[in-house]
C-alpha cells in the first residue's frame, strides 16, 4: 500500500489526531462511490494499518485495494483533507 501525505497534511494530523488514527473507508451514496476520511480510536477488524510520516492510517479492505499511489493533502481554506488519487476519473456530489 503506497499512500503519502503532503507536509501540511502530516503536520496537521500530528497536531490534531490526539492519539487517534486516520481511517479511510470506501463509501457509496446517491452520487456514486468515494472515500470517507475520519479519526478513529482504533482500526476496525480487517483494516490494513500503515504508518506514514509518523501518522497511523487505517484503510478498510476496499480502500486498501484501490488507493495505491494516493496522496492525502490538507486544505486550510476548507479546514479539511483532500484525497488525490491518480486513478480517479471524476468527483460526484449529491444535492
Amino acid at each position: 500500500m503506497n499512500i503519502s501525505l503532503t507536509s501540511a497534511a502530516a503536520e496537521h494530523l500530528a497536531e490534531d489526531a490526539d492519539g487517534r488514527i486516520l481511517r479511510i473507508a470506501f463509501t457509496t451514496g446517491c452520487g456514486g462511490s468515494g472515500y470517507r476520511l475520519s479519526y478513529a480510536a482504533e482500526a476496525a477488524e480487517g483494516d490494513a494499518v500503515t504508518n506514514v510520516d509518523g501518522v497511523a492510517i487505517a484503510l478498510d479492505s476496499m480502500a486498501a485495494s484501490r488507493l495505491d499511489g494516493a496522496v492525502i493533502q490538507y486544505d486550510p481554506e476548507e479546514d479539511g483533507f483532500l484525497l488525490d488519487h491518480p486513478d480517479a476519473v471524476t468527483a460526484v456530489w449529491c444535492g
